[in-house]
């Protein structure tokens, strides 16, 4: 069996380290500053190690405490998603992402009722273009943007590398070329256009028809339509492909400049336990749902 300290011994350390102060850390957890400061001298002892530096009004972690708070944190946080998740919050949760709309139609749309069902005691709500404007910034658990990053004010990180795939109707003629797709009647994105350049021949003849929008969501739907072609970000087209919707026009994918990262003002606390089984759910469904082409 596992020499655990006792749970109260952590949790004590945990929420002084985060305030720097046992009164602080007292007044959270309702306790008194002594029995802060007992139970952290109990952990020490556990662990045999000093995890504090001691000074008249506030604490500070020794070297071995800074090391040991972020594991300390972790499974603090996953104890309370994997209570909350079997046994049932004692208030609900709401989770608030931020995302853009083409991301949220077509990659969480279909599969965010698996989430739910997992999480049962979490409120998702997915706010989407100039919604998203009027949220506060600390009100977003979650905040995906597409783009090239990175940006200035916030820290980002790369959540999904972007591929990118040819779509066109069930109906239209078959492609067997690139020298065919130019030919064809196009829908351009704004912002992805630069995929056509790199993708066609520098003498590839114009498209008779043009057309841009300004989201991969609305070139999918016009090609779902029709008989024109467009190219979009390969995760979008997952779901509208294996429906039968739209085909690939040519099966292969290419490599684009853009990335779908995770944002984070640099004042931000580390994620929450809700936002963090999100992002772990996010990051086993893009394990789990195959790419539609291999890449070149």
């Amino acid at each position: 069996m596992r020499a655990l300290p006792p749970l109260v011994t952590v949790q004590a350390f945990e929420a002084a380290a985060r305030h720097e102060s046992f009164a602080a850390a007292a007044e959270e957890l309702h306790v008194s500053p002594a029995t802060i400061s007992q139970r952290v001298r109990s952990l020490e002892t556990h662990l045999g190690v000093a995890l504090f530096e001691r000074h008249p009004r506030t604490v500070a972690l020794t070297e071995l405490g800074r090391a040991y708070l972020p594991a300390v944190r972790e499974s603090l946080d996953d104890l309370a998603v994997a209570t909350t998740g079997l046994f049932g919050p004692a208030r609900r949760e709401q989770l608030t992402v931020r995302t853009q709309v083409s991301y949220a139609a077509t990659w969480l749309a279909p599969h965010v009722a698996e989430f739910q069902e997992l999480h049962p005691g979490i409120d998702l709500r997915v706010v989407c273009a100039v919604w998203s404007e009027a949220l506060d910034p600390g009100e977003v658990d979650v905040d995906i943007h597409q783009g090239r990053g990175p940006w200035a004010g916030v820290h980002s990180e790369v959540l999904h590398r972007d591929a990118a795939v040819a779509i066109q109707g069930p109906a239209a003629p078959p492609v067997t070329s690139v020298a065919d797709l130019a030919a064809r009647p196009r829908v351009q994105v704004l912002g992805f256009d630069d995929v056509w350049q790199r993708l066609l021949p520098p003498d590839a003849p114009p498209p008779r028809r043009a057309l841009t929008v300004d989201t991969s969501l609305a070139a999918l739907e016009v090609v779902a339509a029709g008989e024109a072609c467009a190219v979009i970000p390969e995760r979008f087209a997952r779901t509208a492909v294996r429906a039968g919707r739209v085909v690939l026009a040519l099966d292969r994918s290419w490599p684009t400049r853009q990335a779908h990262y995770l944002l984070r003002r640099h004042e931000d606390p580390r994620p929450s336990p809700r936002a963090r089984a999100f992002l772990a759910w996010l990051d086993d469904l893009d394990a789990r749902v195959p790419a539609l082409a291999t890449e070149e």
